[in-house]
């Protein structure tokens, strides 16, 4: 709605009342006071009476401040109910933990799961033998042992879009995450643990509560380990932690580079690279090549400074360029955008050309026909004929239309996204150095490829995706890699 007010395709919003429009005063306020007066949209609250064209409506804020403390009230009954369910014992997820089901009698109760409880005894088992998360996934892997997405999707509890059928390997490789959870984890030993996020009002987001907040029955199911074995786990994982070195900040890719084969996220680790170099390099991985190896996917490996270098070339490159000539750079950046479509924008406007002018002739048409059988030129048996087959196709070529043109809006929104992006990376052509701000605020996502040897060189392709416009090399940019690392 708002992309649609921006475009000036919407000058009237109604809502039933002004909750229906927004239960944060301060949001709804600025919306009713300032948006909508400034874009020159009449707002109608059909029951609170408000009509922004009758004028200001001075009980509108109060109105708005009502709604407010009710969603307020509303939030914090939900939570109280909730809280005390758990208080109670009482379990109310939709999918049981990995280990348990619901129990027939009573869906609020869980109980071990015959298939997969002993799964998670093994677990424990081997975690307590000293083996770390991804040495029990490997074990867990050889035995051919399913996941737990893949028990929840053939038992109909979620589904996994993923799913490639029935002895496929993705089945059986483990996430480290998920056997760290289930290793630490107290409902194995009977007990309900609840209320450790919370969410912000306001804001919407999840936070994490401290551990002492949160709500947690003992003994309320029927464990599926002993508490001794637990407990030794927890000593085991707790020494592991201790062990682990202190790392660096996270590389300014995470979360933006990607493999493109498997979907997983490019991991960046150091390596020395080599025996008398005490300083550390670090590379990107594929995280799925190096949980699960060949099984998972290809390395996609590349240095991090390798792939900085050539981020960094890029953006000043783009915005050089858009400083130099901003035409020839939006003629560029059409010009991929339509390469990368497969729609051709100038086959549709023809096609809505033609559609208009048979449209037009349809209308003569009907409009001779009424004037022929107003005047007695014509029988009426005859105009009955006639007059559905031309409203028929005056019907289906209104369709058409209609679908052109959206996709005519849509080539126009391509271009001025274009003219958005134009105006952002025009900021960077004194760049000197990336950092997690400007990558984040110019692109979506990195595609890092696989090696492959073309001409006895190591090539490599990266894709960047900028913000607004995606890619804009067809197929990526070929890196050559001067050294084998």
């Amino acid at each position: 709605m708002i992309e649609d007010i921006e475009s000036g395709k919407i000058n009237t919003v109604i809502t039933k009342d002004l909750s229906r429009l927004g239960r944060d005063y301060l949001q709804t306020g600025y919306y009713t006071e300032v948006y909508f007066p400034g874009k020159k949209v009449r707002y109608v609250a059909i029951s609170d009476g408000i009509d922004t064209a009758m004028g200001y409506n001075e009980m509108a804020p109060f109105k708005n401040l009502f709604n407010d403390f009710y969603a307020r009230d509303i939030s914090k009954k939900i939570r109280s109910t909730m809280t005390t369910k758990a208080r109670a014992g009482i379990y109310h997820s939709t999918v049981p933990p990995f280990g348990y089901r619901k129990s027939p009698e009573d869906s609020h109760k869980l109980m071990p799961d015959a298939e997969t409880a002993p799964i998670v005894r093994r677990m424990y088992e081997l975690a307590v033998q000293g083996k770390g998360y991804k040495a029990i996934g490997n074990v867990l892997k050889r035995e051919r042992i399913p996941i737990p997405t893949y028990w929840h999707h053939v038992r109909g509890e979620r589904t996994w879009t993923r799913f490639k059928g029935e002895g496929d390997i993705s089945n059986y490789i483990w996430n480290e995450t998920t056997i760290k959870w289930i290793l630490s984890h107290e409902v194995y030993i009977g007990s309900l643990v609840a209320q450790k996020q919370s969410k912000l009002f306001k804001v919407g987001k999840n936070y994490v509560k401290p551990k002492d907040e949160w709500v947690v029955v003992k003994d309320i199911f029927e464990p599926i380990v002993d508490l001794e074995l637990w407990e030794r786990v927890q000593e085991v994982n707790g020494k592991r932690r201790r062990m682990c070195k202190a790392k660096r900040e996270p590389s300014i890719f995470s979360g933006i580079a990607y493999c493109p084969d498997c979907g997983r996220r490019i991991s960046f680790f150091p390596e020395r690279t080599g025996k008398n170099n005490p300083k550390k390099t670090y590379f990107g991985s594929c995280q799925n090549y190096k949980a699960n190896g060949p099984d998972g996917c290809t390395p996609h490996r590349i240095k991090e400074q390798d792939l900085y270098d050539i981020v960094l070339k890029d953006i000043r490159e783009w915005a050089a360029m858009a400083l130099a000539d901003e035409q020839a750079v939006l003629d560029r950046v059409m010009e991929q955008q339509q390469l990368n479509s497969t729609v051709d924008y100038g086959l549709i406007e023809g096609k809505k050309r033609t559609i208009k002018k048979r449209l037009e002739e349809i209308d003569k048409v009907i409009s001779r026909l009424y004037e022929d059988y107003a005047l007695g030129r014509l029988a009426g048996t005859s105009i009955d004929n006639l007059l559905p087959k031309y409203q028929r196709e005056q019907e289906e070529l209104g369709k058409q239309l209609s679908a052109l043109q959206e996709q005519s809006a849509e080539h126009d929104s391509t271009e001025q996204n274009a003219e958005k992006w134009i105006s952002l990376i025009r900021q960077y052509s004194d760049l000197k150095e990336l950092n997690s701000c400007i990558i984040n605020e110019l692109i979506t996502k990195i595609l890092v490829g696989d090696k492959r040897r073309v001409n006895g060189e190591k090539v490599q392709s990266i894709e960047i995706h900028y913000r607004f416009i995606g890619n804009l090399t067809d197929g990526g940019m070929e890196q050559v890699n001067k050294k084998s690392s």
